[in-house]
Order: C-alpha cells, then sequence, then structure tokens
C-alpha cells in the first residue's frame, strides 16, 4: 500500500516514519530505494535554500551602500 501511494500522497508520512523507526537493513529493497531518494532530495533543497539565502543577503548588502 505505502508502494502504491509514493510521496507526495497520503502515505508521505508513513514512509518517513518507517524510514525513522525500522533499521536500515531490515527495510524492503525498495524502501532502501526510496531512503536514499529522500536524503538526496532533502540534502539538495537544504543546499539550494542556503544558496539562496546566502545570495539574498549578499544582494540586500549591495543594495545597501
Amino acid at each position: 500500500m505505502l508502494r502504491a501511494e509514493g510521496l507526495g500522497g497520503v502515505a508521505e508520512d508513513a514512509i518517513r516514519d518507517m524510514l525513522t523507526f525500522v533499521p536500515f537493513r531490515e527495510l524492503p529493497s525498495w524502501f532502501k530505494r526510496r531512503s536514499v531518494h529522500l536524503t538526496v532530495r532533502d540534502a539538495l533543497k537544504g543546499w539550494w535554500l542556503r544558496a539562496g539565502d546566502a545570495i539574498g543577503h549578499a544582494w540586500r548588502a549591495l543594495r545597501g551602500r
């Protein structure tokens, strides 16, 4: 059921909970792939947000002169 629903749907919280509380080695292979996907996606999203904040701060500093 979780696999069919996927992320972005009703099961997103259940999938994230499963990845939090079940040891990685005990997950089925499709869950392991989902775990790696979420880790990479969250890392890239964090990097993107930090880069946007840095650019915004630099822009405000330049305009404040």
